[in-house]
């Protein structure tokens, strides 16, 4: 045993803290465990790697030096690679895809994508857009959008909450000015902001939540609502979303009415196969608050 991630880990602390006791602290070791983990370096290596000098920090020899930099430049590979076979013995898999719509990137979504971080912090996440997905072959592990009603074969599907549409405008905009209720006749004199037609927004779908002849076509949901809070026009907006930005005086609920059927949309859990304990943590907490 010449060099271990262990050792090369008490060289780079020794050689940035300048001190053996620093490197105990810092590793929750004594400081003749770290002593005696440079000098068996040292001889294993047949190189002084420190300068030492009594009542003087230890200093890196040219040797020193040479090895710390090539040290700061593997060291975070090996902790990695470690730190990857350890998931993959505990069943926890290095990566996880979570397709995320705009109009379903809730509080509890997000929270819970927080909490999945925090849980698995070696876990690489990567969020995807649901929209500018490939429905027919979806690579991601799990999907958390506005249903489309079709099954996916191979993969699991649950509703797990719905989307409760409202008609929404900035406070300045004429139609939070009425007095009552707007009309369809009082909409399409106004523009709506609505996002194109995707993935997710099929075109039945667009069509279905068009309550103006005039649109503004939005490329991104962001763009949409500063669009939105800028008085630019009304949108079709999620409760859940609309809410915060209602009570803060951002935006208003027009009231509009919908007729007995109300507007609401399911939203569904989509999931592969196979999910390692992350992704299967993850799935169970979606389940749990439905």
């Amino acid at each position: 045993m010449i060099i271990t991630t262990e050792r090369l880990q008490y060289l780079v602390a020794v050689a940035q803290h300048g001190s053996f006791s620093g490197t105990a602290k810092e590793l929750g070791v004594s400081v003749a465990a770290v002593n005696k983990a440079i000098q068996h370096l040292e001889f294993d290596l047949d190189l002084i790697l420190f300068e030492r000098h009594s009542g003087k920090k230890p200093l890196l020899t040219l040797e020193g030096k040479r090895l710390y930099v090539k040290a700061l430049e593997i060291l975070p590979k090996l902790i990695a690679m470690e730190r990857q076979a350890q998931m993959m013995s505990e069943g926890i898999e290095s990566q996880l895809s979570i397709c995320l719509h705009p109009y379903t990137c809730y509080q509890e979504y997000t929270r819970l994508i927080g909490e999945l971080a925090a849980r698995y912090p070696d876990l690489e996440i990567n969020i995807v857009e649901a929209e500018t997905l490939d429905w027919q072959n979806p690579q991601c592990d799990i999907m958390i959008a506005p249903t489309r009603l079709v099954n996916f074969r191979g993969l699991n599907m649950q509703a797990i909450s719905k989307i409760k549409w409202l008609l929404v405008s900035a406070p300045q905009h004429p139609l939070a000015q009425l007095r009552g209720a707007p009309e369809l006749a009082d909409l399409d004199h106004h523009r709506q902001l609505m996002l194109p037609e995707g993935n997710i927004t099929l075109p039945q779908y667009r069509e279905a939540m068009r309550y103006s002849s005039k649109l503004v076509t939005v490329e991104q949901y962001y763009q949409l609502r500063e669009l939105l809070l800028a008085g630019c026009g009304f949108a079709l907006y999620p409760e859940a979303l609309a809410r915060p930005l209602i009570e803060e005086g951002k935006l208003k609920d027009l009231n509009f009415d919908y007729g007995k059927e109300g507007n609401h949309w399911p939203i569904d859990l989509v999931w592969q196969e196979g999910l390692g304990q992350a992704g299967n943590w993850f799935i169970d907490q979606l389940i749990d608050e439905e």
